[in-house]
């Protein structure tokens, strides 16, 4: 069987609201690394000043943590700038 069919087919085997998480949770680890970026802050001088370790901003950053509200709420509020947005 070819592959990239097999392949395919697992992936529409995922259910949507599985989709949108990993596709937010990305988007929320972009967020955190651009503005980082833009300041040009390093996860080591970002960790120290909000009291966390080097380790857990790279959680932070690769796109699969699970965030919580309250932590999103902390860490919009460290970066002085607003992860999500609801209309």
């Amino acid at each position: 069987m070819n592959p990239i069919k097999i392949f395919q087919d697992e992936l529409n085997e995922i259910p949507d609201d599985v989709k949108k998480e990993v596709d937010w949770s990305f988007a929320i680890a972009d967020k955190i690394e651009k503005v980082l970026n833009e300041r040009n802050i390093t996860h080591k001088e970002w960790a120290s000043q909000i009291g966390k370790t080097e380790a857990e901003i790279s959680r932070w950053v690769s796109g699969t943590h699970n965030f919580t509200l309250r932590t999103l709420a902390k860490i919009s509020v460290a970066l002085g700038e607003d992860l999500i947005k609801l209309e």
